[in-house]
């Protein structure tokens, strides 16, 4: 059975994907770095994080995406760096970084997209031990996908 390809446009350029594959998997194989949280190789895509958002025009409209959990079913127009995403990442960094201020992870992440304000969006909620969970799921999702998968055999 053959693969179906389509054509997709990624900040400017067209590639060739297969139809079906998810939008995070063909940016990475394109050399696009998109931050996530949430995403691990081996688990099924949540889009929990919401970092891994990108913005895509498809028949003249724009939205925005989870990346990780998008499939490609038609051409696309794909930019990973607008002002609307870049903005979109900034806002979800600081948030992420007034509920985790100390967590290396956390304070990475915020660098990337641009956040420095630890204070912004701190509450009774803010955990400054540089160990704390930060809520990624992939634990739950790990137990879920494949522990129990097992039991169930």
């Amino acid at each position: 059975m053959a693969t179906e390809k389509i054509t997709i446009t990624i900040d400017g350029k067209e590639v060739s994907v297969v139809k079906g594959s998810y939008l995070l998997g063909v940016l990475r194989d394109n050399g696009v770095h998109v931050p996530t949280l949430c995403f691990h190789k081996d688990l099924t895509p949540q889009g929990l994080c919401r970092l891994c958002t990108v913005e895509i025009e498809q028949k003249g409209k724009k939205k925005l995406v989870t990346s990780c959990n998008f499939p490609v079913r038609g051409e696309i127009n794909v930019e990973t760096a607008s002002e609307r995403v870049k903005s979109h990442r900034m806002r979800l960094a600081e948030m992420y970084l007034g509920r985790w201020p100390e967590v290396p992870t956390i304070q990475a992440l915020a660098k990337l997209c641009g956040a420095t304000d630890k204070e912004k969006y701190r509450s009774e909620l803010t955990d400054d031990n540089p160990k704390a969970c930060i809520l990624c799921g992939h634990c739950v999702r790990a137990c879920d996908e494949f522990i129990l998968e097992r039991i169930l055999e």
